[in-house]
């Protein structure tokens, strides 16, 4: 069975506040996609080199190597924003073996009926749906199929 880990509580308390404000800064860019191919756009910020970003994959190496069963090396750091009707398409983040995806939630509060989950597939089907709760983060095999849902219009934000 492929890995996949619900961490809640990623982040210790004092970094947590930052993170968040980290996603709140003016770095966003409209145009991402989650598939190439695709049509559907959102919001993407970049956020290799971020010190404070740096310093939560600190805090979740060890237990992420755990998982994995060996040392892990980061290949490339971004937060996906999304809007209500800008979801994301399903898509895998790598089909190499051994590759893994580790999604966090920077958000200092999420209500259930904002939505927003993030879906898994297998076989076509959903099987698991993952809502994001703030400082919660999930660890999974990258070949996955997965996609961002859009939260809903009751969210104002990004």
């Amino acid at each position: 069975m492929a890995i996949f880990e619900i961490i809640d509580g990623l982040a210790p308390d004092d970094l947590f506040p930052q993170l968040c404000q980290a996603c709140h800064e003016p770095r966003w860019v409209f145009g991402h996609s989650s598939n190439p191919e695709g049509d559907a756009r959102f919001w993407k910020m970049n956020l290799d080199g971020d010190a404070v970003y740096a310093a939560l994959w600190e805090q979740a190496r060890a237990r992420c190597e755990a998982l994995a069963g060996g040392p892990l090396r980061v290949i490339r750091v971004y937060a996906n924003g999304h809007t209500y009707g800008l979801g994301g398409q399903a898509h895998t983040d790598d089909l190499r073996p051994g590759t893994f995806t580790l999604l966090y939630y920077p958000m200092p509060e999420w209500k259930p009926e904002w939505q927003g989950e993030t879906v898994y597939y297998d076989q076509g089907e959903i099987v698991r749906a993952v809502l994001p709760k703030p400082n919660r983060a999930v660890f999974f095999d990258s070949r996955i199929l997965h996609a961002g849902r859009a939260p809903a219009r009751v969210f104002q934000g990004l």
